[in-house]
This record gives structure tokens, C-alpha cells and sequence, in this order.
């Protein structure tokens, strides 16, 4: 399944947030969205998802959700959203609760096991460190092999060395099994690491500056690649003015 966004315009009150946008987001691929601070990447993100409808312009669905979905678009949020009282299978369990599957504790054990997350399948989430507690939101997103993952800064709690070792796992999630993905960053480098795709947005109201394709296999890139740097030092030089811009904006607020 593929989303398409036809001339989408957006505002909250007299506030212009995003405008005229018109962008696909390809099947089996993780198309990337970065821009300055407020520019709209997480309203973009839920115009996406149907939880809220633009003012102008239409967000379609194109194609079927693949066969097993059982919930077409599923957020991967940066807090985790994980319940405190349940252990990390039952939190995965609780998005499966309502679908009377015969096969459930298969599926479960099976993002556990591709989420290498088997040998922890009791544990609080208080006993998990934070790159654990995302595996364990990956884990629950993938238990309904969604059509569309819809991932809202999922890296920015955590920091750089987890960071890095949470991007190879998305990395060989997707070599294994593509998924395809909208992936909201305000880090050029997780962009350029994972993105097939980037979409640079402009300052508010958004609107989309440049796409960027990125040819490189995701299994090829590596931290320091200078293709990858190359790619990242391009995109800032489209977000730097623009960023300050913005930045000087927000104080002035």
C-alpha cells in the first residue's frame, strides 16, 4: 500500500503550518522527513495517519494492506508508550487482544525473536533500558504487520551509542522483511543512514524544498561513509538558513 498527499494544506487557527504538499510515500521503502524546527514534520506525520484531516488537499491510501494486516498504519512514537504494569510480551500482546488470533503467541514470539528481544519476554519495562523499551514499541508496531509504519522521532530519547545500534536493527528488520516507512527526524545522520528517500521541508509553513534519493543499499551504509556525509552536508546546506530562520522565529514567540 502506498500514501499519497494531493496539494495538502494545513493551519491550526490563523497559523499556516504546511502548504500545498504533494508527495508519495512509495511500498517498501522508508521515506525520511526533515526541516527546521516547526516546519510541520509531525503534522505532516498525522495528516498521514488519519488522525487529523487537512484543511485543504487529500491524503489518499493507494493498493491493499498486505495479506495478515491487521492494522494498516501504526505509530512508533519517541517516548516508548509502553504500559508500566504489563511485561514486555504482554505489551506487545495488547494490540493482538481484540483480533481473536489462534496463532498469537506464534506472532508474538516471532517479533520477539526478529527484535531480539526472546530472552527478556518477562521483564517490566522499568527493568529495560531505553534502546530495549524501543525495540519492545518496534516489536508491538510489527505484531500487526502494518501496510505503513508511521515512526515520530524514535531515535531523539536515546543516546548516540543506542542510537546507533537501534538504526543496524531497523536496518536488518528491513533487509529481512521490507517494510515500508515514514520516518520524522530532526537528525540528518539517522536520515542519510536509513532513508531511501529524504524529504526536505521548509520553514513554516512547510512545503517541500527538494527530495533526495538515496541509491546506496541500506546494508551497505556505514557510519563515516563519505558518500553518507556527503549526502548530510547537502542536506544542511538546504535546512541551514532556513533552520536559523526558524530558530530566530520561535524565540520572537
Amino acid at each position: 500500500m502506498e500514501l499519497k498527499l494531493e496539494s495538502v494544506t494545513h493551519r491550526y487557527s490563523d497559523v499556516d503550518v504546511l502548504r500545498d504538499i504533494s508527495l508519495e510515500i512509495p511500498s517498501g521503502r522508508i521515506t525520511c522527513i526533515v526541516g527546521p524546527s516547526g516546519c510541520g514534520k509531525s503534522t505532516l506525520l498525522r495528516l498521514l495517519g488519519g488522525l487529523e484531516k487537512p484543511v485543504q488537499g487529500a491524503v489518499r491510501q493507494l493498493g491493499q494492506p498486505p495479506i495478515g494486516c491487521l492494522n494498516a498504519l501504526t505509530y512508533i512514537f519517541q517516548d516508548f508508550a509502553l504500559l508500566p504494569w504489563r511485561t514486555l510480551e504482554g505489551n506487545v500482546a495488547l494490540v493482538l487482544e481484540d483480533h481473536n488470533l489462534p496463532d498469537q503467541a506464534k506472532v508474538i514470539a516471532d517479533v520477539l525473536a526478529r527484535t531480539r528481544l526472546t530472552d527478556f519476554a518477562g521483564a517490566l519495562p522499568k527493568q529495560l533500558s531505553g534502546g530495549m523499551k524501543q525495540r519492545v514499541a518496534i516489536a508491538r508496531a510489527l505484531a500487526v504487520n502494518p501496510a505503513v509504519m508511521l515512526m515520530d522521532e524514535p531515535l531523539s530519547a536515546l543516546d548516540s551509542q543506542t542510537r546507533e545500534l537501534l538504526m543496524d536493527d531497523l536496518v536488518a528488520l528491513w533487509t529481512r522483511t521490507p517494510f515500508t516507512a515514514v520516518y520524522v527526524t530532526h537528525n540528518l545522520a539517522e536520515a542519510v543512514r536509513l532513508g531511501h528517500r529524504i524529504v526536505v521541508l521548509s520553514r513554516r509553513p512547510g512545503e517541500v524544498r527538494e527530495i533526495v534519493e538515496i541509491d546506496i543499499p541500506l546494508e551497505d551504509r556505514a557510519y563515516g561513509d563519505p558518500a553518507l556525509e556527503a549526502q548530510q552536508k547537502h542536506l544542511w546546506g538546504l535546512m541551514r538558513d532556513e533552520a536559523a530562520a526558524a530558530d530566530a522565529e520561535l524565540m520572537d514567540v
